[in-house]
């Protein structure tokens, strides 16, 4: 059989970009199921861990918390409403010497002052790094101080004000606290994550900052997929009655305030949470989606202020009445935000016409995957069972990064960063940071 000679040069690249793709998937790093101690094997009981993430009661001298207001948008501090509320709060937790410093992003709707922020500032401080928190796109501080739009949701224009923002951040602290800065990293969680890696791209691109490594911690992979995941867990509400929904929130935040008043030192502090938290797994899920639910209509309630004349929400509001302004916002999920408010938002204001699916794929981790392959300094870390994820996104995550992924069996959302060898890793993947020092920037 005769075979045409020019195929086969075309075949071996071919041949080459499968062997590639398989080499990728092969050195992804899947942890053993048997040799990983996490505790917790329902992953929704293993996400509700991450309410009690707090940093530890007694600190050095040099961890000692500063704060900066950061005014970047003229005007925002006078918002009628929001007077004296414009300016965007961060958080520098330093360390003496040469330190490399990591901005931390923390997860959708969280402020520089969360508990996992805290909690990760903590762990990075105790290593010889020193820490730089800005809070969620979603977070009401950002969206008035920092997004210029003050409608977030797009992630490539929240990256942009999330990039200028850190940008005067750094500068703030260099001239308040004059810093010695070796090497810069970024960790972003959850939501944060998705804003690092288009991050890491803009970066690579403007050369601002210069990230020499950065972490993306349980990144949602198909953004479409985990918003209706998230609404699938907010709707729960409606199996409750408004009192039930209310004895629900008030047991829980109960039961973490409990949990928070103790030493997160004492190695029992994580124990027994299945035992502690004693709600079935309906309410736990449902709690869920009612915390990632929440941040939407906080950060509506803003926009709205900033934007009167757009008409985004039409209840009366006043200095002395606000109550059924922020009811109508809190009735927003994110479905019908992006929806209803975002997308009609973008159709009227830019020049082409952008659907709402368009708007998402082009704000998904998906939309960026050459950049991340081909960038040897950004890192993953994720959970199989991680609900707002499946085994398909997995798989992508794991072609994309290769030998820098890590994919641990158990965790649930974001349930792991306290684990033992979650940490480990983390300061493994970082530790590259801690290298020579003599190169402070």
């Amino acid at each position: 059989m005769a075979y045409h000679t020019s195929l086969f040069p075309r075949w071996r690249g071919i041949s080459a970009v499968l062997l590639l793709c398989i080499c990728q998937i092969a050195s992804a790093k899947r942890v053993d199921e048997s040799s990983y101690r996490y505790p917790y094997k329902n992953p929704y009981l293993a996400t509700a861990t991450v309410a009690i993430l707090k940093d530890r009661e007694q600190r050095y001298v040099w961890e000692e918390t500063q704060h900066l207001d950061l005014e970047l948008i003229p005007g925002r501090n006078d918002v009628y409403l929001l007077e004296g509320k414009g300016k965007l709060r961060i958080r520098y937790s330093p360390h003496p010497g040469p330190a490399p410093l990591v901005f931390l992003l923390p997860g959708f709707g969280g402020s520089a002052y969360s508990g996992a922020a805290r909690y990760l500032a903590q762990l990075l401080t105790d290593h010889g790094f020193q820490v730089l928190s800005l809070p969620s796109p979603f977070h009401w501080n950002f969206t008035l101080g920092a997004s210029r739009s003050a409608l977030p949701g797009l992630t490539e224009r929240d990256s942009e004000d999330m990039y200028r923002a850190m940008q005067s951040a750094l500068n703030g602290v260099r001239e308040r606290f004059h810093p010695e800065i070796t090497r810069i990293g970024l960790i972003g969680m959850s939501h944060g994550a998705l804003t690092a890696a288009h991050l890491s791209k803009l970066d690579s691109e403007r050369k601002k900052i210069g990230f020499d490594a950065t972490l993306l911690i349980n990144p949602p992979i198909d953004l479409l997929g985990a918003i209706r995941t998230i609404e699938e867990l907010a709707d729960l509400e409606t199996r409750y009655t408004e009192r039930q929904r209310s004895n629900i929130q008030a047991y829980a935040i109960g039961t973490a305030s409990g949990a928070l008043r103790r030493d997160i030192e004492d190695p029992d502090y994580f124990a027994h949470w299945d035992r502690r938290l004693k709600l079935d797994d309906e309410k736990i899920r449902y709690l869920i989606g009612w915390t990632l639910r929440q941040p939407v209509g906080s950060s509506l309630y803003v926009s709205a202020l900033v934007h009167p004349a757009m008409g985004f929400l039409r209840a009366p509001i006043t200095w002395g009445y606000r109550s059924a302004r922020l009811e109508e916002a809190r009735s927003y999920d994110l479905m019908s935000y992006l929806e209803r408010v975002l997308v009609p938002h973008l159709e009227r204001t830019s020049k082409r016409k952008l659907g709402f699916e368009e708007l998402v794929r082009e704000s998904s981790l998906k939309g960026i995957a050459p950049a991340l392959r081909d960038n040897p300094k950004v890192y993953l870390m994720h959970n199989a069972d991680d609900f707002l994820v499946s085994g398909e996104d997995l798989t992508f995550a794991e072609r994309i990064f290769g030998e820098r992924a890590i994919i641990y069996p158990r965790g649930g959302h974001l349930g792991n960063l306290w684990y033992t060898q979650n940490r480990q890793d983390i300061l493994t993947t970082l530790k590259p940071l801690l290298g020579d020092r003599s190169d402070e920037r």
